[in-house]
């Protein structure tokens, strides 16, 4: 498995990134990783052609891979968002990006999905409370309703952790043929009366955590599961910018963490 390292980390209210595209690759790479994963923050369908040629320059001089990007903002359902979504195809292309995280109405993902196909692009949805993909089984309902080779599924085990839904290794065993991408994020579970302020689920508060910490999601068990069904594609760094912590510090915690623990899910 390769790590990858979203622009989330350095991300202020979705308004922009507190790093360059140049100080955040060479972050990236400076710590370990192999791949990042671009936000709206730091490229979209505003950027200037040439600017996103550089982004890529820039990238690949790094020696890194853009993993994915987002049609942010989007929800398919109508030939107006389908036309926006075509430019996300292209922006995609032109950052040398494979993969595309998009969702909607079924029969216009359906669409973006053969679109996508021609231009060797996967999309796939995320793993989410208060969507269908927020249980083990609505997102194989939805998956196969979709029914597209190149329609696949983002694997958040922290989202099915909140939604409080197996996340280990038999949740993805039955989502095998689907998993395409994983990211991680690190809620870290409180009681309800602890938690003002907080993300609050299900009779649960959240705030961030780290892996390995008591009330975080057992990703060691989710790494043994993946390693069972052959998985060796890229595992990405998604957690939000922290208010507690310099979010370059936890880019390099994350990165050895999860290091330690996709050996660990070997064993």
């Amino acid at each position: 498995m390769k790590l990858s390292l979203s622009g989330r980390l350095f991300e202020v209210d979705y308004s922009y990134c507190e790093l360059t595209i140049k100080e955040f690759a060479t972050l990236a790479k400076n710590t370990g990783y192999q791949g990042v994963e671009l936000r709206k923050t730091q490229v979209s369908l505003e950027t200037p052609a040439q600017e996103v040629i550089g982004i890529r320059q820039t990238v690949q001089k790094a020696g890194l891979e853009v993993t994915c990007i987002t049609t942010r903002g989007i929800f398919l359902k109508d030939k107006k968002s389908f036309e926006f979504f075509k430019r996300y195809v292209s922006l995609a292309k032109n950052l040398d990006c494979k993969l595309i995280k998009t969702g909607g109405d079924v029969p216009w993902v359906q669409r973006a999905a053969d679109y996508a196909a021609e231009h060797d692009i996967i999309l796939a949805g995320n793993s989410h409370v208060r969507t269908p993909f927020e249980t083990v089984s609505s997102t194989l309902k939805y998956l196969r309703v979709i029914n597209r080779g190149n329609y696949k599924l983002i694997y958040d085990p922290a989202n099915l952790f909140m939604a409080q839904e197996d996340y280990g290794p038999e949740a993805i065993l039955k989502l095998a043929d689907y998993i395409c991408y994983v990211t991680v994020q690190c809620p870290k579970r409180i009681p309800l009366e602890e938690g003002e302020g907080h993300f609050q689920y299900k009779g649960f508060a959240y705030e961030q955590g780290l892996p390995g910490e008591e009330g975080a999601p057992d990703f060691t068990s989710v790494f043994r599961g993946l390693h069972r069904i052959g998985y060796d594609g890229w595992v990405s760094v998604i957690e939000p910018r922290s208010n507690t912590m310099g979010n370059r510090k936890l880019a390099k915690l994350f990165y050895e963490k999860l290091s330690r623990m996709i050996v660990e899910g070997q064993k």
